[in-house]
């Protein structure tokens, strides 16, 4: 199907914001890219964002709000504030917007990434879009989701800092025996928030640490791929809190106090938690129905006919 819509650019900026979106909300004839301007202020930046997500963004429908990029001074992350993309000008001042505007509105057949990436020495600014295929950081029905692996670490080094609103409420770290330590350190250093923390694993000799809340143990080659649907399918059983909550009451991980606390002691109570080790199985569904059962230490989660997860504690006993 041919798109006939004329591609605009709209800026949209605190002043102006309630004036422009209705235009543009009015305008059936016309596909806007949106412009989110980010000055200094921070609260009027949250602001901003806020609003234009009532409009143009559903988190149990999107991953993020394609239509919208930020236009800043500062560096921030397309996965972050769920946007497509973050434009950071080396001058903002001096930043040709309208030549930039005319550039896009002139070609009606372009891909927007691309377009984007082509000109950043053109108008020299930096980009960061946002990633769908491998991401560090992401949102799975408004629960936060941090991924540590061997691919993931120095991203997460040298990025981490421009981390703004995202809260990681699950960690997931790809475990393998070689390289863990680093990952471990990583851990300890940005971890320590999550309500969840689960180790990938697939092999069981693989040493524990106490920085996870659990290992799971997937006999698979591409066992982290697995967990990492598991855990993104059964998100979306529930509506948020609840899908968070009923995963960490079934792994048994208590509620953690997030409040400032003086006398808090990080290692005392990393010592005191339970070893624990899950399996994770994969087969064919068995139900047309997404459901999950639970019986004492075994969740079984139904994603339809093509998926069952079966996720079962493993004795201590057949540890030993």
């Amino acid at each position: 199907m041919i798109n006939n819509k004329i591609k605009k650019i709209a800026l949209l900026t605190y002043e102006n914001f309630n004036e422009e979106i209705q235009n543009i909300l009015l305008d059936s004839e016309t596909e806007y890219l949106i412009f989110l301007y980010f000055t200094s202020n921070a609260n009027k930046n949250l602001n901003l964002l806020e609003k234009i997500k009532k409009y143009f963004f559903n988190p149990s429908k999107d991953e993020y709000m394609k239509n919208v990029l930020i236009l800043s001074k500062k560096e921030f992350l397309a996965n972050d504030l769920l946007v497509r993309g973050i434009i950071t000008p080396n001058n903002l001042e001096n930043f040709d917007y309208f030549n930039f505007i005319k550039l896009y509105e002139q070609n009606n057949d372009l891909n927007i990434d691309k377009f984007l990436i082509d000109n950043r020495d053109t108008f020299n600014y930096k980009l960061d879009l946002y990633d769908k295929k491998s991401p560090w950081l992401y949102y799975q029905n408004k629960t936060g989701i941090l991924i540590i692996d061997e691919n993931t670490h120095d991203k997460i080094l040298k990025n981490y800092h421009k981390v703004r609103f995202f809260i990681p409420e699950i960690v997931l770290v790809t475990l393998g025996g070689t390289g863990d330590e680093k990952l471990i350190k990583l851990l300890k250093l940005i971890g320590a928030d999550a309500h969840i923390t689960l180790g990938f694993i697939n092999k069981l000799a693989i040493p524990y640490t106490k920085r996870t809340d659990a290992y799971v143990y997937i006999e698979e080659e591409n066992y982290a791929e697995i967990g990492r649907n598991f855990i993104n399918k059964i998100l979306f059983n529930q509506s948020y809190p609840n899908n968070l909550i009923e995963l960490r009451n079934f792994l048994k991980i208590p509620e953690k106090n997030f409040e400032a606390d003086m006398t808090y002691d990080e290692e005392r109570e990393i010592n005191k938690k339970e070893i624990k080790y899950y399996s994770l199985v994969l087969e064919s569904g068995s139900s047309l129905k997404n459901e999950v059962t639970i019986n004492e230490d075994t969740l079984i989660f139904n994603s339809g006919l093509q998926k069952k997860y079966t996720l079962s504690k493993i004795s201590n006993s057949s540890m030993s």
